[in-house]
Formats: structure tokens, sequence, C-alpha cells
């Protein structure tokens, strides 16, 4: 293909989607980012006459020359006269974690930070990168959602992700940066074969080239038809979902679950994690999920775990929630009862009034109440009852779940339970009719939600 080619079909891309006000161009100084910004640049006319460009550079401060590479951005940006921008990073991965993966992360948290409603990331992924990405997939045992690798647009923070260059291969972007005598940066660490991605892109693609000379188009054609199949395994699984979502948003049914056939089943477990912001697990981690959660006893409460998520039961609910932060049932908090108490791993717990129905002010003093949690042994006589019952029973009444129990705040007045949450009420501290009264607010992190019956 002739270089007026990858420049037409650049175009063709950013027409095709319109609306846009403002492109960020993810700016590395590398070839590929170096070509992209220099047709934009050089094309800005051909643009939609509202829409602005800037470009945008990450610094991971992981080579000694990043701040040097900053700079580069920085003075080509100011000579094509586009707004530039700089953002510090810190990419050291932790113990575990994987330097790709991490750097990765870190990178589109920062980008994500700068796209607003209206703004277009443009990255400059082209054919080769999408056909490493579809075989580090393969490699990874992915299904058509994995191998469905780089889509050309997608939604992206308030904005959305474009990859105009995705028509474009490695040996196109190379001869027009060499043809418009462009100067890139070339980073040392794109030779490193201990990187998957590196070892595929030198060791492993160009014998597949020599072998099969169409393998970028075919791979293409592959990542296109299982991006189509991955569309229909999720509008399926949608609707599979549809009635499984119980009263808490992070709650599943398992009961219409189990209706569901087995390979059904996996799809809307996978629909249902990702739509809650988790990592996908893995096959065996997913197969555990339904061995040992799914189908457990119905009186079990199992719980799987990966990486930065827990799958939880209780009764006939799957839940879903990041792992739960460590928490001390025995903390007692004075609390005066017009301020916020923010407790971590619990939440915000605030009062309002209430003229029936509610904890008499005239019992509560500067000094007499306090915050805590359950201990075991707990009774409340509640607001109706004639007499005391066990805060455990009501509260499994509720189809609250054991981890949901121990984090409700209890409002002890002079050392006796006077409510529980915005659950219960002990009959002795209620208001009696036109009495000044209050009643707590309790807003839980998002994992605590309650789903009832």
């Amino acid at each position: 293909m002739q270089q007026g080619d990858l420049t037409s079909r650049l175009l063709t891309q950013l027409q095709l989607h319109h609306g846009v006000q403002r492109y960020w161009v993810a700016f590395s100084g590398g070839i590929d980012s170096q070509v992209l910004l220099h047709v934009l640049a050089q094309r800005r006319y051909q643009l939609e006459s509202a829409v602005d460009v800037h470009a945008v550079y990450v610094n991971h401060s992981l080579n000694p020359l990043s701040d040097d590479w900053a700079l580069h951005c920085q003075q080509i940006c100011e000579k094509f006269k586009i707004p530039f921008q700089c953002i510090d990073v810190n990419a050291t991965p932790l113990p575990g974690e994987s330097p790709e993966a991490k750097a990765r992360q870190v990178r589109y948290d920062a980008l994500m930070a700068v796209v607003r409603e209206g703004d277009c990331l443009l990255t400059a992924h082209h054919q080769d990168d999408q056909l490493e990405t579809l075989l580090l997939q393969l490699m990874r045992g992915s299904g058509p959602k994995g191998l469905a690798a780089m889509p050309m647009m997608a939604k992206f923070g308030e904005g959305c992700h474009l990859r105009p260059l995705l028509t474009s291969s490695r040996k196109e972007i190379h001869a027009y940066a060499l043809r418009h005598k462009l100067k890139w940066i070339e980073d040392d660490s794109n030779q490193n074969v201990k990187f998957d991605r590196n070892f595929l892109r030198h060791e492993i693609i160009p014998t597949l080239k020599q072998r099969w000379p169409s393998l970028l188009r075919t791979a293409n054609r592959t990542a296109t038809l299982c991006a189509e199949a991955s569309m229909l395994l999720e509008n399926e699984a949608q609707r599979n979902l549809i009635g499984l979502i119980t009263q808490a948003p992070n709650g599943l049914d398992i009961t219409g679950l189990r209706r569901l056939s087995a390979a059904q089943r996996r799809n809307v477990l996978r629909s249902w994690i990702h739509s809650r912001g988790f990592l996908l697990p893995s096959q065996a981690q997913l197969n555990s999920v339904i061995v040992n959660v799914i189908d457990a006893a119905s009186d079990a409460m199992p719980m799987v775990r990966w990486q930065s998520c827990e799958i939880r039961r209780y009764r006939h609910t799957l839940y879903i929630m990041p792992p739960l932060s460590t928490h001390n049932s025995r903390l007692v908090l004075n609390w005066s009862t017009h301020s916020v108490l923010t407790i971590d791993g619990v939440g915000e717990i605030s009062s309002r009034s209430a003229s029936a129905n509610g904890i008499a002010t005239k019992y509560i003093t500067a000094d007499n109440a306090t915050i805590r949690f359950r201990q075991g042994g707990e009774k409340i006589k509640p607001l109706g009852c004639h007499h005391h019952r066990p805060l455990k029973k009501l509260l499994q009444e509720l189809g609250v779940p054991p981890w949901v129990r121990e984090r409700i705040p209890l409002l002890y007045i002079n050392g006796n339970l006077a409510a529980v949450g915005q659950f219960f009420i002990d009959e002795a501290f209620k208001t009696s009719a036109g009495e000044a009264g209050i009643t707590i607010n309790w807003q839980p992190v998002e994992h605590l939600a309650i789903a009832r019956g």
C-alpha cells in the first residue's frame, strides 16, 4: 500500500466518528505515535472544524532517559503547534506483578483522567500490534472476547478511544516516517525479549510471516470474527441476566443461574463479573466458583478469591466484591449524632430527624452515645415487639449475610443497645407523640449493600 493509503485510511476513521470535540493523542515519541501526530498536524484542516488536537505523554520514569523523551515530545508538539501535557506516574511493579501489565494499567489510568465527555483518545496501535495481542491472548487460553484483541473504537472513561492506524502495518508506518524525515525515539526496552510481546515481535512473528505472508490480514480477520462472536455472546448473557440481578447490586440469584446450561452459566458469570468492574478469572477459578460456591450446600458460606475480587455465597444469592478490609469488631467510637462518622470498610454513619418511630433525643447527651459492632449474644426489643429477641436471629430473618452483620453499626446509649443501623430501634428509646427524635442513616460501602429476603 502507498503512503496516501495510510493517511486516507486514518482520516476516514476519524471522519466516521462524529461529534468529537477534542482529540488526545497518546504521544510517546516513538515512531507509531510520531506518525499519528504528524498526519493530524499536516491534515488538521480536513478534521471537523470544531475539534481540537492535544498530545499527552505519560512518563513512567522506568528509563533513565524518560525525562529527555518528555522534552523531545514537548519540542515536537511546539513545532506542530499542538498543546502538550506530560503526566508523571509511578509504574514500579509490586512483587509478583507483571511490569508490562503494571505500566499499561497506570498509563491508561493517567490517560482516562484527562479524557472528558466529548473527548477521544487516539492511540497508534496498528496491524502488527493487533497480531501480537491476538497471539498473546491465544497463549493465555482466552476465549472470543480475548481473541477479539483490540477494537477500532471503544468507550473510554467519559469519552471514547479510537485506534485509527489499526488498518495499517508497521511496514507502512516506517515507510511514512522515512518519507517525511521524522525523528523518533527508540526505546531500547522494546528489544528485550524477556517481555512476551517483544519475544513474539522479534523471535516468532517474522518466521510466521515468512511461512504465511498474508498473516497480518488473516489475523485481523480472525480478530474481527471473534469480536462478532463475543458481541453475540454478550447479548445472550445480558438477556439471561434479566431477572438474575438481586436487590443488592452485587448479588446474583443462584436458583435462576442453575436453570441455565453449563455454557450459558459460564457466559453469564463472565459478563456479570466484567460488568462489576473486576478482572475476569481464569477458567480454573471460574470452575471453582461454579463447583465450590454455586453448587455448595445451601447452608454453606464458601468464597473464591482472585486478585482484587471475591465471590461469596449466602443462601440463594451469589455476591461479588473486593476483598473485605480488616475490621476491628471491638472498636468503640464516641459519636455526636449531629456529625458524620466515616469508618473504613463500613461506610458513613449520620442521623436524620424523625418525629415518629425514632430514637428520642432526650436520651442522648454529648458523651453518652457510642458506635459499636456485634460481639455475639446481643438482644434488642424492636419497635412493636413485646419481648427482646436475639440480634443474630433478626438479621438472619432480614437475609443479611454474615460478613455484613459484623459491620452493621450499633448505637449504644449509656452502654445499652438502642439501635441497629437503620433496621431496628429498641422500644426503651423510642419517641413518644410529639417528641423530637432521630434515626441512624448508614450508607455502607457498596459491597455491603444488602439484598432482602
